[in-house]
């Protein structure tokens, strides 16, 4: 419409978009701190135009959508990121604990007492006093702190493990819950978006999805409705349109250490699948990870110890005689690796009686050369039998138990070192994505001031346009 009312319906119109404008500069200004918050920008047009004899007189401006200013594939980077650094540092913090446990600086570990079992043997060899009843003794007494030293530490261990697994049954309901969230946060959008985009519940489905990949490994894509399906463990879709499925644990009768560990299963909601082995990222994947390996290895380590230290000394043991006369083990006997450290004590006639501890080769009260042979164990070398070793020859490396003992700490403390880098450059490398999201997504504040500057000079402009077609409009009418 041309004339001073097509003016008039231009400017107003005008307004309107400029008054928009301002609108979504306050929002974005107003969620400046907002977490995951991704700025807004008003998308115009410029109105169609209309035919005139002396040409194409345009019609002023129109608003065509509000767009959200975002980054999909710094998004998705993001959410791996979350998910391989939540893994690692869980991971972290069990290895640490591990360590701490065996720290021979703090006085814990299992060197010492190992080493004063073998100072004992040397103790009860250059015994002058006729049957040795003080160091018998003390041999006894060392020999029984050795065993609880490892019943302790094996415990600690295994307590750790039943911390973890509280973790990751608490996890899961929240893992649930996540899901829920963003399929029903995909059935507003879907819902919102048949009138206009649906720009803040997409940034909190994105905060949510973010929040899940922290707890498991998570993988999405957006569907041509915009509904966005993730794919949690290895490809199974946990959250399609408005649909979620869920976990579940089951116990794992099977389990070495406790039948009542359980595993993590998929409920697409007619069948259960056991996923525990693809559950890869994420806390949860960190504390699988922990309970099923790390911590287990750590308890092994424990088991060898134990296991060969048992066989080593009654080898020599079953050699001797006691003062008693009699004959046979200082610790009792094992079946196996497995365990060991947790069953480990000595045998029941030598935490009786003394006399038993076979140091000579007779019974003769002056005869030290059994318990010489006992003592130089501290630096005989052999191969260590392993776990699903025995009743087979042994499969281990060579060397000394202290000498094992020792490279059981240093791996341990190896594991930490790297765990921690690990942590820190993924907290680098994220620190560097949320950087970059920051710079397309955030919120700038001089930017947006700036904008402002720029609104109020159009809505001055237009509004100085509406006084001028107005008083036309009175001096037209006036006029007639």
């Amino acid at each position: 419409m041309a004339g001073l009312f097509g003016v008039l319906d231009l400017a107003s119109r005008s307004m309107f978009v400029v008054q928009s404008n301002i609108q979504t500069t306050a929002h974005n200004v107003a969620n400046v701190d907002t977490p995951g918050f991704s700025r807004q920008r008003a998308v115009q047009v410029a109105a169609p135009s209309i035919l005139m004899g002396a040409g194409q007189l345009g019609t002023g401006v129109e608003q065509q959508t509000i767009q959200r200013i975002s980054d999909q594939f710094v998004q998705t980077q993001l959410v791996q990121e979350e998910s391989s650094s939540a893994a690692v540092r869980v991971q972290a913090q069990v290895l640490s604990s591990v360590e701490e446990a065996l720290n021979e600086q703090s006085g814990g570990g299992i060197s010492g007492p190992l080493a004063d079992l073998y100072s004992a043997f040397a103790d009860l060899a250059s015994a002058t006093t006729p049957g040795a009843p003080v160091e018998r003794q003390g041999l006894v007494t060392t020999g029984q702190t050795l065993a609880e030293t490892f019943h302790g530490l094996d415990r600690q261990l295994r307590d750790q493990q039943q911390i973890v697994e509280g973790q990751i049954g608490s996890l899961v309901p929240r893992i649930n819950s996540l899901l829920g969230r963003i399929a029903n946060l995909n059935g507003a959008i879907s819902n919102q978006e048949i009138v206009a985009p649906a720009n803040d519940l997409r940034d909190e489905r994105d905060r949510s999805v973010r929040e899940l990949a922290q707890l498991i490994d998570v993988d999405t894509f957006e569907a041509d409705n915009g509904g966005l399906v993730v794919m949690i463990a290895g490809g199974l879709t946990a959250v399609d349109g408005a649909n979620a499925r869920s976990l579940a644990l089951a116990p794992d009768p099977t389990n070495p250490f406790d039948p009542a560990f359980t595993r993590v299963m998929f409920d697409d909601g007619t069948t259960q699948s056991d996923v525990t082995a693809e559950v890869g990222a994420g806390e949860l994947g960190g504390l699988l990870r922990a309970r099923d390996s790390l911590l287990p290895a750590a308890i092994r380590s424990l088991d060898v110890l134990a296991y060969n230290l048992t066989t080593s000394v009654n080898a020599v043991h079953n050699a001797g005689t006691g003062l008693d006369g009699s004959t046979g083990d200082f610790f009792a006997p094992m079946v196996g690796v497995e365990n060991a450290a947790r069953d480990i004590a000595l045998a029941p006639r030598i935490s009786t009686n003394p006399d038993a501890i076979a140091a000579g080769l007779t019974s003769a009260a002056g005869d030290n050369r059994n318990a010489l042979d006992l003592a130089a164990l501290r630096d005989t070398a052999a191969a260590l039998a392993l776990p699903g070793d025995p009743p087979g020859p042994p499969s281990g490396p060579t060397r000394s138990l202290l000498d094992h003992a020792s490279a059981v700490v240093t791996d341990i403390g190896q594991q930490v070192s790297a765990m921690n880098d690990a942590v820190e450059q993924h907290g680098r490398v994220l620190d560097v994505l949320e950087s970059r999201r920051d710079q397309v997504s955030g919120v700038s504040l001089d930017e947006e001031m700036s904008g402002l500057v720029r609104l109020q000079a159009a809505f001055q402009a237009n509004a100085r346009v509406l006084s001028v077609v107005d008083q036309l409009l009175h001096d037209v009418v006036s006029l007639l």
